[in-house]
């Protein structure tokens, strides 16, 4: 990942290309597929202010999402026109509204108790936004965090690394498989060439760029 404060400067500076201004069309496509129960837990790392957040919420299950930026977490709120109760815990500060739970500090500060209620894990940018140096720490403590029960749905991108610094960072779906097939039966959805629905991915040096879904079951 890159370092704490260049994310949050990142932030700050409204570098959020990352950022997708629609719901993510896997995520509706392939949500209603894991049969959840109403009121079951989705868990979002590295949330941001998605829009996915708030959709989650309007399928009727409840939302847990940790971001270290305040500013994003406001700018959801603010933006969704949600109210919501501001506290400190030990090692976040927590903002709740109705179905919405999101925790403003580190991801590798969470623990197993603060996702116990977890069905779900919806990973659209916190995996491809860990350098090679962090995936493996990444996963290690996702596995270490999430009931055994757990499912996910996984996005990630693949291109050539020496073409583009990241982040995101290029995650090839061998990587995948190698941190997450001892807890989970993986299963490759599709794989999409987007580079052309992305022309700013051009402008940055890219001439291929690849998408793949995953489904992980527990």
């Amino acid at each position: 990942m890159v370092d704490k404060q260049n994310w949050l400067d990142r932030w700050n500076q409204n570098r959020i290309g990352f950022h997708e201004s629609a719901v993510n069309r896997y995520l509706r496509q392939y949500l209603p597929e894991f049969g959840l129960a109403s009121g079951a837990c989705v868990f979002l790392p590295l949330c941001g202010k998605a829009l996915d957040i708030a959709w989650v919420a309007q399928q009727g299950y409840e939302v847990i999402g940790v971001e270290l930026s305040q500013l994003a977490i406001e700018a959801f709120f603010e933006e969704q026109q949600l109210d919501f109760e501001h506290y400190d815990s030990d090692r976040f500060g927590v903002y709740q509204s109705e179905r919405i739970r999101l925790l403003q500090g580190d991801f590798f500060d969470l623990s197993a108790a603060d996702l116990a209620s977890c069905k779900l894990v919806y990973d659209r940018a916190a995996l491809i936004a860990m350098d090679h140096r962090d995936r493996r720490s990444y996963c290690d403590h996702m596995l270490s965090i999430i009931p055994a029960a757990s499912d996910m749905l996984l996005i990630s991108f693949e291109y050539d690394q020496a073409q583009m610094l990241g982040p995101p960072f290029s995650v090839p779906a061998d990587e995948v498989y190698r941190y997450y097939s001892k807890a989970f039966s993986i299963n490759l959805l599709e794989t999409n060439d987007i580079i052309d629905e992305r022309p700013r991915w051009r402008d940055v040096g890219l001439t291929a760029l690849r998408e793949s879904v995953f489904r992980c079951d527990s």
